[in-house]
């Protein structure tokens, strides 16, 4: 082997993002659930003392978001505490989602 196929060789393992890089996007997203987490409750307790209603789009949002995070995590672990945290999240997206429904039409 010369030094341009190992050079060539080390390039092709070498694609892609590195494990640091994956420790950090995933410290980031469980970060910035939390942050989410915490804007929504803000949200919609600023909603409810200024307007005397519940904010449905901000937890519609939010639990959108968690159910993919927990789906995504039972299809790479395979793990059924995850599918039923996902099922749950799910759940309460679709309530959060016909509220917010039933409020636009009347």
């Amino acid at each position: 082997m010369n030094k341009d196929d190992i050079l060539e060789k080390s390039r092709r393992e070498n694609k892609g993002p590195d494990e640091m890089e994956q420790y950090v996007m995933a410290a980031a997203g469980k970060i910035a659930a939390k942050v989410g987490m915490f804007v929504c409750c803000i949200v919609a307790i600023l909603q409810v003392i200024f307007t005397d209603a519940t904010s449905f789009e901000s937890w519609m949002i939010y639990f959108s978001i968690l159910a993919t995070i927990f789906l995504v995590k039972y299809v790479k672990l395979h793990s059924k505490h995850e599918l039923w945290v996902a099922i749950l999240y799910t759940v309460l997206f679709i309530m959060f989602t016909v509220l917010f429904i039933l409020r636009l039409v009347g």
